[in-house]
């Protein structure tokens, strides 16, 4: 199964084996369906709220496994924001193409509703736009920095986080350990930060002008 080259990036991130995976938002399952096949983890749930894309994942998902042994799987039409954790699984939350101020809710929502469950708990999520304000609301949920990527697909740049309370790293704003200078795209992520900020500064000229100030010195790090 061929994956974009954002469900790639985070597949390839989920390298230890895990208890549960959440596939939230999970649209058409092709990464929790990568995940079943490379065995990474005891049980895969893939959550959505829209009943219709659920009930035909459902059907994707028993003809997907037909001759195969594949992991434990449940299909979840539900809430991602409301979602169980159990207590003493390690698990990871992935949240991917969703707009960056719902990302945040969900991860805020399902901390407040299972805080038994948070240190063995991680998230990778990879949201559409505001990623500043995302990384200023985890690291208001105390979550820090695993890993971090910038990818380009289909002309489009989009960040992937990969965060829990037990990681080491500080988690930045702007971001530390994804730019490559020498990478000429990087930069041109960056202008297209700066101009975006740019255009907001009528909004909130204090705090956009600090935002563009952290961007504009991120080839620093």
């Amino acid at each position: 199964m061929k994956l974009s080259k954002r469900l790639n990036a985070i597949n390839s991130l989920i390298t230890e084996p895990y208890d549960i995976v959440w596939d939230c938002c999970c649209d058409h399952g092709f990464l929790g369906m990568a995940l079943l096949e490379r065995g990474i983890a005891k049980h895969i749930n893939f959550v959505d709220i829209i009943p219709t894309l659920m009930e035909a994942l459902e059907q994707s998902l028993q003809q997907f496994e037909q001759g195969k042994s594949l992991p434990s799987w449940q299909v979840r039409c539900e809430d991602v924001a409301q979602i169980k954790l159990p207590t003493a699984a390690k698990q990871v939350v992935v949240i991917a193409g969703v707009g960056g101020d719902l990302c945040l809710k969900l991860i805020e929502q399902i901390i407040a509703n299972n805080p038994q469950s948070l240190h063995q708990l991680s998230f990778i999520i990879c949201p559409i736009q505001h990623l500043y304000k995302v990384r200023e609301g985890l690291k208001a949920c105390n979550l820090k920095l695993e890993n971090e990527q910038i990818i380009v697909e289909k002309k489009r740049f989009y960040e992937v986080l990969y965060v829990s309370v037990n990681a080491s790293q500080t988690l930045t704003q702007t971001g530390a350990q994804m730019w490559d200078k020498h990478n000429p795209q990087h930069h041109q992520y960056q202008q297209q930060l700066l101009n975006h900020y740019t255009r907001m500064l009528n909004k909130d000229r204090l705090y956009y002008q600090k935002v563009i100030t952290e961007y504009q010195r991120v080839f620093e790090c």
